[in-house]
């Protein structure tokens, strides 16, 4: 929830939350830098990161910034929430699977992240969309195809297990429901070669125009003036997945993600939360990581 109305209610809960966290016995302090929580409490070797949530701050980014952030600094995070559909959302966002859009078989679906897919000859990935409105994109792990596809250079792409899946799965990137590329593993979106993608598009350095390369061959199909330009001649960045070890900067088991962060529900006036700080716990017992500071900035 940008805007004065959203800082109004993150101050609010965060001053209710170290109200609350001060009475358990906990030293608060609450830095005055945009890219430290707004309050870190300490009690003996246990550290809170407060992190208030407004109504339109439970997202998956949001959340795997936030928690990214606390683990980074050694903390569990604390999420504070005003409302039960918001603290349902981080509830659902940090359950089993965590940070996913959904597991089956062993093979991930992601969330969409805030970043666009760099590609090795420099720029991003893009697809052409020529319909109404803006095209969905949707990224998921698969067995298929087997054989060969475009891997970074110590992956593997061609290994199969017993069962004869891949070793490392396949991760198809999918527009309105087509397969546009497929990659061997979430590690091969470190920069894949400009060939994966239907098309790619790169600033200039001289004219600073944007040029659009055919991802085949490398041939420039389009030159425009800037992004509302490049959406209007029908090109759309590819965003990345939101991949949970990625975005945390490591992979985390169920267990170490449960206790990596907590959630209070505070209400209007009186605090209602899911656990008792007064009897040294803070909210339901669980705690996720994520990382993204610019993110934490645009909120503050």
């Amino acid at each position: 929830m940008p805007g004065p109305l959203g800082d109004a209610t993150r101050r609010d809960l965060t001053d209710a939350a170290v109200e609350r966290l001060a009475a358990a016995g906990f030293e608060v302090d609450r830095p005055e830098t945009g890219a430290e929580p707004p309050a870190v409490a300490t009690r003996g070797d246990d550290r809170l990161a407060v992190e208030p949530l407004a109504a339109d701050d439970a997202t998956p980014i949001v959340i795997a910034s936030r928690l990214g952030h606390a683990l980074d600094r050694g903390r569990r995070a604390l999420f504070v929430a005003r409302d039960a559909d918001t603290a349902a959302a981080v509830r659902d966002l940090l359950a089993d699977p965590p940070l996913l859009a959904e597991r089956t078989d062993g093979r991930r679906t992601f969330h969409l992240g805030p970043d666009r897919v760099p590609v090795s000859g420099g720029g991003y990935a893009c697809v052409r969309a020529d319909g109404l409105g803006h095209p969905t994109f949707g990224w998921r792990e698969t067995d298929t195809p087997l054989g060969p596809v475009t891997a970074r250079s110590d992956v593997d792409a061609a290994a199969v297990d017993d069962e004869g899946r891949p070793v490392v799965p396949r991760l198809l990137c999918e527009v309105d429901g087509e397969a546009v590329a497929v990659l061997a593993g979430v590690d091969s979106l470190q920069t894949p070669p400009d060939e994966a993608f239907p098309f790619a598009y790169r600033r200039d350095p001289d004219d600073k125009r944007f040029r659009v390369r055919r991802g085949g061959d490398g041939t420039v199909v389009e030159t425009v003036s800037g992004f509302a330009a490049l959406r209007e001649a029908g090109y759309v960045p590819i965003p990345m997945p939101l991949v949970p070890e990625h975005a945390l900067g490591r992979s985390i088991d169920g267990e170490t993600l449960t206790a990596a962060w907590d959630l209070l529900v505070i209400g209007e006036g009186e605090s209602v939360d899911d656990g008792s700080v007064d009897d040294g716990s803070v909210g339901d017992g669980a705690i996720d990581d994520t990382a993204l500071d610019a993110e934490r900035d645009r909120d503050r």
